[in-house]
């Protein structure tokens, strides 16, 4: 098996067109900027569905058959594993405590999930490329981004901002799959090993980025930025300003989008806000 990473063989909005056909056997994707082709990917980034990291890693033990069920039927791929990468977040040049903070902020959005979330919030999406965060920070394009925790430590983002605000506000999640026709000619022993390493693979990830949950804070807190968890009470009127958008969500996805709320709700009660 050989890995190519980041955009290396193929770019990233082409992962699943790419799988689908075989011009590469597997991939690893976040699923949700695929929800053009089908509703249901946006299932992994429908906002303030989950409460926390624990939520999200929970969730994605419930969703992954359902997401190999689609990528089965329509898109020729099996999904093997799927993890969480934690939230977007906004991290900015000044503070978002309230909701009157997004009246006016200029928000990087990195996906239409994003841009929609920042518009009913109250701030203004710009659309630029993942990598332009920082530089769009640095020269004042934008007052924020959406970013997970675990990137502004690997961005630096330390150097360009100075505010960021925790409400698990839109999680993420990246999937792992392979092409159907190469996963139907292989033995059924090699098809049992990589499921059983697609699932060992996912509860190690998962583990993995629920700590850097816990600790990315203090780690953030350490670089300078001023690190505010947002209160149940004000995150449930951000989730009000959001709802009309992610009830359409769910019902673009049908009986999909019912059976994930069904999930939602029963883990979301094991791991309160």
């Amino acid at each position: 098996m050989e890995v190519h990473p980041g955009e290396s063989l193929v770019k990233m909005m082409e992962s699943l067109d790419a799988v689908r056909t075989g011009a590469v056997e597997m991939a690893g994707m976040p699923i949700a900027p695929f929800s053009a082709n089908d509703p249901r990917f946006a299932a992994a980034e429908v906002p303030f569905l989950v409460n926390n990291a624990e939520a999200d890693a929970a969730i994605q033990e419930r969703t992954l058959p359902m997401y190999s069920k689609v990528l089965e039927e329509k898109f020729n791929q099996k999904a093997i594993s799927s993890f969480t990468v934690l939230a977007l977040e906004p991290v900015s040049t000044r503070p978002v405590k309230t909701s009157a903070d997004w009246k006016g902020l200029l928000v990087h959005a990195i996906s239409p999930i994003a841009a929609s979330t920042i518009e009913r919030l109250g701030g203004a999406p710009v659309a630029m490329p993942f990598p332009e965060i920082y530089s769009g920070l640095d020269k004042g394009t934008v007052d924020a981004s959406m970013f997970a925790t675990t990137g502004m430590i690997a961005f630096k983002i330390q150097e360009v901002a100075s505010h960021v605000t925790l409400a698990y506000i839109i999680p993420a999640a990246v999937v792992i799959d392979i092409n159907l026709d190469v996963w139907n000619k292989l033995p059924n022993n090699v098809q049992d090993l990589l499921v059983e390493e697609g699932l060992k693979a996912q509860r190690e990830t998962n583990a993995r980025f629920v700590e850097n949950g816990k600790k990315n804070p203090g780690i953030l807190a350490g670089l300078g930025i001023d690190v505010y968890v947002l209160p149940q009470a004000e995150r449930e009127k951000w989730r009000e300003a959001v709802r009309p958008y992610s009830e359409k969500l769910i019902a673009d996805m049908g009986d999909f989008g019912q059976e994930l709320l069904k999930i939602a709700a029963e883990i979301n009660a094991k791991y309160p806000y």
